[in-house]
């Protein structure tokens, strides 16, 4: 039987919404209501849901990025917000829906890959020498597919594919244990998506990730996870 990695339990989130004329906070908006779900190990959940209802704020809140008004994330069975900054870094990982967010325009891909695993080793408090980066680096570009050559590269010298690859590498350049992908695939043609669908999947059986696929498209969610739920207007849907 496999253990909860996750647990989500009654997480409720609102933002002010201002008035334009008076500039003060008229009301609010809650975007998510109530919210309690649990992730096993090792496994794929689909998060479905239209534009709007509240999937990526609760990508952003188990991520850290966003806090709750009320409820709790658990992760591992502690409170996510009680980890040092550094340990959950290494734990819990977001890939945002545009991968060119990830990259910095002015620097080139083997410098940006460069720095990321010497993060690694140093929240891990490990001495690095170049070689290790190196060889590192090769195992990493292995894994997703990409050529060496990539790392000479600058960000928009590279296909949508292969920009989706490299931000999955600086990902996995942290070992994450829960990898939240938010609309990983949208921005990508029919051909492309189905790619990276397997490649996600050969990932989660090699590094035994568990994921949070966010997504509006059910039949995509249906093939790539375990188990689906789904969100409208702020509100798990109950069968």
């Amino acid at each position: 039987m496999k253990n909860n990695i996750l647990e989500v339990r009654n997480v409720t989130k609102s933002y002010p919404v201002y008035s334009q004329l008076l500039h003060t906070k008229i009301t609010k908006k809650i975007v998510l209501k109530n919210i309690t779900f649990s992730l096993e190990e090792n496994t794929a959940l689909g998060v479905l849901g239209p534009s709007g209802c509240g999937k990526t704020t609760l990508a952003k809140i188990i991520a850290r990025i966003e806090q709750p008004d009320s409820g709790e994330v658990l992760f591992e069975g502690r409170n996510i917000f009680s980890y040092p900054n550094k340990t959950f870094a290494c734990m819990v990982q977001l890939l945002f829906q545009n991968p060119y967010s990830m990259l910095n325009p002015k620097l080139n891909i083997g410098f940006l890959i460069k720095e990321r695993v010497r993060q690694y080793f140093k929240l891990n408090n490990t001495k690095v020498e170049d070689s290790t980066v190196n060889k590192k680096i090769s195992e990493l570009l292995e894994t997703v597919k990409l050529s060496p050559d990539v790392l000479k590269m600058y960000p928009y010298q590279l296909s949508g594919g292969q920009r989706q690859r490299v931000a999955i590498l600086l990902v996995l350049c942290l070992y994450p244990k829960l990898l939240i992908l938010d609309e990983p695939l949208s921005a990508l043609d029919v051909s492309l998506q189905a790619q990276m669908l397997n490649f996600f999947a050969e990932l989660k059986q090699q590094f035994k990730f568990s994921y949070i696929f966010i997504t509006h498209d059910e039949n995509l969610a249906e093939y790539f996870c375990d188990q689906i739920i789904k969100i409208e207007n702020g509100e798990i849907l109950t069968k």
